[in-house]
C-alpha cells in the first residue's frame, strides 16, 4: 500500500483504535438473527442451499463496522455456529454499480468460497496458498488479474508476503468477487477482497480476529458463501433487530457465549510517545517493498 493508505493504518494502531483482535459490538439496530432470516426465507442474495453461510452486514452505506454471523445447515434449517464483529472497506459497502478499483469500497452480494491464504494450512479443505516472499495477488491488467501467482512485482500486484509480516494475511479466505467461477473477472473492478486477519479498516476486505477467521478456514468446504452488504439490500422488509449491542456475543455452538465490549476508541497517545511511534512506523512502512496499490485491506 501506498503511505496515503498505510498512514492511516499506522495511527490507528498507535491511537488503540480497532487494531486488535478484540472485536466490538455493532451499532443499536443490527439484524443479529441473520441464520433465522435464512431459514424464513428472508434473504435477497442466493446461498443455493450450501452447508454454510457466512453473513458480513452494516446497518447503512458509509458504516464500516459489520457484524459477522456464521451459519451452518442443519435438518430444520439454518443455524447459528458463531458470530462476531469486523470491519468493512473504508467507505463501507459499495452501492449497486459503484464497486471498483481505489474506491475503498467493499463489495455487496452473495460470494463463494473456494481458496485461502496464510502463513500454514490450518487444516482447511479450501485450495490453500502458503505464503512466501515470492506469493502475490494480480492487480495488473491482464492473465494475472485477481489472481493467485508467484514471481515479481508488477508494480500494482499485492506483495502477500509484506501483509502477512502486518498480521493481515495471518489467515485469510479468498472472497469470490471479479473472479470465477462466480463471475468473470472484469479488469478495473478490484482485486484481491479476503476475509483476513488484523481486525481493524480495510480497502475493501472484510476483516476480524484471526480466530474466527481461522474458524471459519477450519469448517469451510468449497463453495460455501458469504453474503455481505448493507441490511437493506441483504434482509427482506420484516428481519428483526436487537437494540441492544451488548446482547451480541462471539459464540460458538460447542460452548458459551461472551459478551463483546463496546466499540473501542482505546486511550489517545500524547506528547512525544505518540510522535515517536508514529514517525517510527511511518519510517518502517517506507522502507519496506510493497506494491503501490492496494485492493484490499
Amino acid at each position: 500500500m501506498d503511505l496515503s493508505i498505510a498512514a492511516p493504518l499506522v495511527i490507528a494502531a498507535v491511537l488503540g483504535l480497532s487494531t486488535t483482535s478484540g472485536a466490538a459490538a455493532p451499532v443499536p439496530g443490527t439484524v443479529t438473527n441473520p441464520c433465522e432470516r435464512l431459514s424464513a426465507g428472508e434473504v435477497l442474495h442466493p446461498t443455493y442451499g450450501v452447508k454454510r453461510v457466512t453473513f458480513a452486514t452494516a446497518t447503512s452505506y458509509r458504516e464500516t463496522r459489520v457484524l459477522i454471523t456464521g451459519c451452518v445447515r442443519s435438518a430444520e434449517g439454518y443455524v447459528q455456529e458463531w458470530q462476531t464483529t469486523g470491519f468493512a472497506g473504508r467507505n463501507g459497502f459499495a452501492p449497486p454499480g459503484e464497486m471498483w478499483q481505489n474506491t475503498l469500497y467493499s463489495p455487496s452480494g452473495s460470494f463463494s468460497f473456494t481458496e485461502a491464504l496464510g502463513r500454514e494450512n490450518p487444516g482447511t479443505q479450501l485450495e490453500y496458498h502458503t505464503i512466501n516472499p515470492d506469493s502475490r495477488w494480480g492487480g495488473e491488467p491482464g492473465p494475472t488479474y485477481n489472481q493467485y501467482f508467484e514471481g515479481e512485482d508488477g508494480g500494482a500486484d499485492e506483495n502477500l508476503w509484506f501483509y502477512l509480516q502486518q498480521g493481515f494475511y495471518e489467515q485469510a479466505a479468498v472472497i469470490n468477487w471479479n473472479r470465477e467461477p462466480d463471475m468473470p473477472t472484469v479488469q478495473g473492478a478490484s482485486f484481491a477482497i479476503f476475509l483476513h486477519a488484523g481486525n481493524a479498516l480495510t480497502v475493501g476486505c472484510i476483516s476480524t480476529d484471526l480466530a474466527t477467521v481461522t474458524r471459519l478456514l477450519q469448517r469451510a468446504t468449497p463453495g460455501d458463501r458469504i453474503v455481505m452488504g448493507v441490511e437493506e439490500m441483504v434482509f427482506a422488509a420484516g428481519a428483526t433487530t436487537d437494540e441492544d449491542p451488548s446482547a451480541v456475543t462471539t459464540e460458538d455452538t460447542a460452548g458459551s457465549g461472551q459478551a463483546q465490549p463496546q466499540f473501542p476508541f482505546g486511550g489517545v497517545a500524547t506528547g512525544l510517545g505518540f510522535a515517536a511511534v508514529l514517525i517510527a512506523g511511518l519510517a518502517l512502512l517506507s522502507k519496506r517493498g510493497h506494491p503501490r496499490k492496494r485492493g484490499h485491506h
